[in-house]
Formats: C-alpha cells, sequence, structure tokens
C-alpha cells in the first residue's frame, strides 16, 4: 500500500468532508460562468429574435441546403430561428467554458461572448433562415468539444472517461453530424477538423473515429434515400466560372466556351468579374446549360488536366473571402456581400426591429467592412493568440486544435464558395474574438 494511501485514509473524517465540499464547491464555480454567459447571451438573442421575427435574412431558405430547408419548412421559420438562438447561446457558454480551463479567465471572454450575441454581424446571422447559422454554432460546439478534450491530454486524464467527457463526446459527434447535414462545404468542414483531432488528440483516437464515422453515415444514408445534403447542379456552375476565367486569361489556349449556354461576351465579363458566379449565371441560358452540362464536364476536366493553375486561379479568387483581409476590387461581385433584410422580417415590436435595421445599416460603412463584415482578420488574429499560448506554455497541440475548424471552413470555401458572402466566413468571426483572450493568460491556472 502506497504512503499516500495510507496517509488519506488515516485523515480523520471531517477532514475527509471538508475536501468533498472543496471540490464541489470548485466544480460549481465552474459551472457558475458558463451558465451566466449562456443565459445572457440567449437573452440578448432572444432581443434580436423579436426584433426581427420570423427571420432576418430569410423567411424561406433557399436550396443551397435542402436537408435544412426541409427542417425549417417542417417546424415553421420562427420556431427554427428560436432554436438557433438556443443552441448558438449554448455553444458560445460551452466555448467560454473550455476557454476558462486554459486560464481564460470570465472578465474577458464573457463580455466577448455578450458582444457577439448583440452585435448585427454575427447576432444577425443567428437569427437567420441560412444553413451558415448552422455551420457556425456547429463550429463552435466542435472547437470547444475540441478544447476540452485536449485540456485533458495535458492532464493525462484523456483515457478515463467520465460524464463531461462524454458529454464533450456528444457534443462533437452532434457538430460533425450538424456540419456534415448542412451540404459539401460543411461535410468538408467536418472532415478536417474529425482529421485534426484524430492526428492532436492520441488517447481518444477510437471513440472520435467512430463517433465522426457515425456522424457522417448520417447524411450519406439520407441521400441514398433520396434526400441528398447538395443540391444537383451546384457542381457545373462553379465548373462553368473557372472555364469563363481560365478563357479571359488565355482565350487561345482552350476550346472556346459553348455559345448557346452565354454569349462570348458574357463568358469573357465572368471572366474579369471571378468573384462570384452569379458573374456568368445571371447572364446565362439555365435549360441550355442544363442540356450542356456533359460538355462543360468535359471541358473542365480538361481544363483541370491542361491546367490546373488556372482552376486554382478561378477558386481562389472567389474564396477570396475565406482568405482576404479586404475585399477585392476587380468587378462589380467583389465587395463583401451582407445580404439584406428579407421583406417578411417585420419582428414582434416595431421600434425594437427599427433599432436592429438600423444599428445594422450604420455597421455597414465602408470602412468597418474589414474589421465587422470578413472574417479573414479575425482568424489569424485567433490564431496567433493560439500560436502565443502554445509557445508560453508548451501546448503545440493547441494551434490546431483551435483553428480545426476555421481552418476547415476556409479549405471548403476554396473548393466550393460560389461568391462573397460573408455569413461563410462567420465561424471565424466568432471564433476569432473569443480564441483572441488566449493573449492574456500569462500563468496556466491550477485546475
Amino acid at each position: 500500500m502506497s504512503t499516500s494511501t495510507t496517509l488519506g485514509e488515516a485523515r480523520p473524517e471531517w477532514a475527509r468532508r471538508q475536501d468533498r465540499e472543496r471540490r464541489h464547491r470548485r466544480a460549481k464555480s465552474r459551472l457558475r460562468l458558463p451558465f451566466a454567459v449562456a443565459a445572457a447571451c440567449w437573452a440578448l438573442l432572444l432581443l434580436w429574435w423579436a426584433a426581427v421575427y420570423p427571420a432576418f435574412t430569410g423567411t424561406a431558405p433557399d436550396g443551397a441546403a435542402p436537408l435544412y430547408a426541409a427542417a425549417v419548412r417542417a417546424v415553421h421559420t420562427g420556431p427554427a430561428t428560436l432554436l438557433q438562438t438556443a443552441v448558438a447561446a449554448f455553444a458560445l457558454g460551452y466555448l467560454v467554458a473550455a476557454l476558462a480551463r486554459f486560464g481564460v479567465r470570465g472578465r474577458y471572454s464573457g463580455p466577448v461572448a455578450l458582444a457577439l450575441a448583440v452585435l448585427p454581424p454575427t447576432a444577425g446571422l443567428v437569427v437567420s433562415a441560412t444553413p451558415e447559422a448552422v455551420r457556425t454554432v456547429a463550429a463552435l460546439l466542435l472547437t470547444g468539444a475540441g478544447l476540452r478534450l485536449l485540456v485533458r491530454r495535458a492532464e493525462g486524464t484523456l483515457e478515463r472517461g467520465g460524464p463531461a467527457q462524454r458529454l464533450d463526446l456528444a457534443v462533437l459527434s452532434a457538430a460533425v453530424c450538424a456540419l456534415a447535414l448542412t451540404g459539401t462545404r460543411g461535410a468538408v468542414t467536418a472532415l478536417t477538423a474529425a482529421a485534426v483531432l484524430l492526428l492532436f488528440l492520441p488517447g481518444a483516437r477510437v471513440r472520435l473515429a467512430l463517433l465522426a464515422a457515425s456522424a457522417l453515415a448520417v447524411p450519406i444514408a439520407l441521400g441514398l434515400l433520396g434526400h441528398p445534403a447538395t443540391p444537383a447542379g451546384q457542381l457545373h456552375t462553379l465548373r462553368a466560372a473557372d472555364l469563363a476565367l481560365a478563357q479571359h486569361r488565355d482565350a487561345t489556349g482552350q476550346a472556346p466556351a459553348p455559345a448557346a449556354v452565354a454569349p462570348p461576351a458574357a463568358w469573357d465579363a465572368a471572366g474579369a468579374d471571378c468573384s462570384a458566379t452569379a458573374a456568368l449565371t445571371d447572364h446565362w441560358n439555365a435549360p441550355a446549360a442544363r442540356r450542356s452540362a456533359a460538355e462543360l464536364a468535359a471541358a473542365w476536366r480538361q481544363l483541370l488536366r491542361d491546367h490546373p493553375d488556372r482552376v486554382l486561379d478561378a477558386r481562389l479568387c472567389r474564396s477570396r473571402i475565406a482568405w482576404g483581409v479586404w475585399a477585392g476590387g476587380d468587378g462589380p461581385h467583389a465587395a463583401t456581400a451582407v445580404p439584406g433584410p428579407a421583406a417578411g422580417s417585420r419582428g414582434l415590436w416595431h421600434p425594437l426591429h427599427a433599432a436592429a435595421t438600423w444599428s445594422r445599416t450604420l455597421l455597414r460603412a465602408p470602412q468597418l467592412d474589414w474589421l465587422l463584415w470578413r472574417g479573414a482578420l479575425w482568424a489569424y488574429l485567433g490564431l496567433a493568440a493560439a500560436v502565443l499560448y502554445a509557445w508560453r506554455h508548451r501546448l503545440r497541440a493547441l494551434v490546431p486544435v483551435a483553428g480545426a475548424a476555421v481552418l476547415g471552413t476556409q479549405l471548403a470555401l476554396t473548393a466550393t464558395a460560389a461568391d462573397q458572402d460573408y455569413r461563410s466566413m462567420a465561424a471565424a468571426l466568432f471564433l476569432g474574438p473569443l480564441l483572441l483572450t488566449l493573449a492574456t493568460v500569462r500563468t496556466r491556472r491550477t485546475a
């Protein structure tokens, strides 16, 4: 028998009772911060929900994510956005709790979470009927779960399990499934984040692999049953836009684009304005494009084989929203796209609706675009704070785990971005400011 065990058993009952009470108070104090943050954030988001009821930027979701659109139609728009506010508030409190395990004090992370719950770029997204709201909240949950699991790895308790760890794994699985259900972009984000976590959390690789595989199997099964997560026809618009830019760069190096789909002038103009597929699709013949889908696909495959740099050039041009701090200036579609309020967004109380609309209009000043409406800056700042913390505390795995969701989003946008919609990088608008609070930690707090 060890000396520590003997001493522990020799301690009087009153001393052991005090230890249990101390541990109980410590556990309650850990829960107090995330619950307070989640409750306050939900109150603020409920004000936004009441101000823009039933939804801010869409009372009927488009077909970009058929499964999300079907879910919104099933429960109606108002209840769907109300549920989004509750899950987003939980996600903010959950991430604040994860940061507290790294020593971030609530005096820093709490106000940041509240600011995210009240500012129009972030709060307005949560109360919108768009799959980007689901992707953003799922990215918050995924990052929070990854950080909490990383803390357990650093403490050497990752293999022990327990109720708290089961909660983290359940949250992680739900986040991966939610991302995959929102279409190709969400699936790429989920796969990237899951791969990073598997690499840097060796003590839970089997459980993570099983959970990620089961979560990703849900949209695959639904697709086989006739309910795909990604609509048909989305791919050929991206390929056609790639062809337009390649032809604009060098018209002599490839076969001319089909004139039946769009006039040559439209192809050239779309190549010059490469920031959005709408530069082409707004001027083409949609039925002719569907009939020419095989021809466009063959031309794109040849372009990828002979000139892969031009395909990458087109994809990077459309994904500038993911990597560029400032908007481009090459064409009318290069500016950051911020959808306006939907016609059906009237709110439950007119003064509250007027205040929400006014505040959003106020912050649309062009000088604030790079700061409030583009996530790339906050992605880099959050990553820099994680690097600083990892250097101070010799925890190198923090950088990939903290940046997995944002990196997955950026890679997914590089492959699938169709425009410069700010909502596609909203995950960085949420995660960047919260991860930036890691820079306030100089000494590691004791558990």
